[in-house]
C-alpha cells in the first residue's frame, strides 16, 4: 500500500504540475478583476498539488498506517468508480460532437443509474431539471452560449 501511495503522489503532483503548464498562456483574472479561462485550470491544478504533497507527507511520515494492507483493483467499488470515469469520458466526447443537451441528456441519466436510482420519473425530472437550470443560468442570466453540437456544423 505505502508503493501505491507514494505512486498516487508523485502522479497527483505531476497532472497538477501538467495543468498548470497547459493553463500557462489563458488570462487568469482581467482588468476589472473577474476570473478568467485559467482560473479553475489552475485552481484545481493546485489541489492535486496540495494532495499529493499531503499523501507524499504520509507515506514518508506515517509509513505503518497503511501496513499490511493491500489494493483491490478489482473490488465493486473500485469497478463503480471506472465506470463513472468512463461515463465522464464519453460526456466530455458527446458533448464536442453533439453539443450539452444531448451529452447531459445521456450523462445524467447514465450517472443516475450508476449510482442505483432506478424510477423512470425520477431520472427523467432529474436529468430535465439539470438540463433547465443550466441552461437558465448560463444562456439567460449570463449570457453565455452552451457548447453547440461540431458534428453538424
Amino acid at each position: 500500500m505505502r508503493q501505491s501511495n507514494a505512486i498516487v503522489a508523485i502522479l497527483s503532483v505531476l497532472l497538477g504540475a501538467v495543468i498548470l503548464w497547459l493553463a500557462s498562456d489563458l488570462t487568469h483574472f482581467d482588468e476589472a478583476g473577474v476570473p478568467g479561462e485559467a482560473f479553475w485550470p489552475s485552481a484545481i491544478a493546485w489541489l492535486f498539488i496540495a494532495l499529493g504533497l499531503v499523501q507524499a507527507a504520509e507515506v514518508a511520515f506515517a509509513p505503518s498506517l497503511h501496513a499490511g494492507r493491500t489494493v483491490d483493483l478489482h473490488s465493486a467499488p473500485v469497478r463503480i468508480a471506472f465506470l463513472g470515469a468512463a461515463i465522464a469520458l464519453a460526456f466530455a466526447v458527446l458533448l464536442t460532437y453533439f453539443g450539452f443537451i444531448v451529452a447531459t441528456a445521456v450523462f445524467v441519466p447514465a450517472l443516475m443509474l450508476l449510482m442505483g436510482a432506478r424510477s423512470p420519473i425520477q431520472i427523467t425530472l432529474t436529468t430535465a431539471g439539470v438540463i433547465a437550470v443550466v441552461w437558465v443560468f448560463f444562456v439567460l442570466i449570463f449570457n453565455n452560449e452552451l457548447p453547440p453540437p461540431s458534428l453538424f456544423e
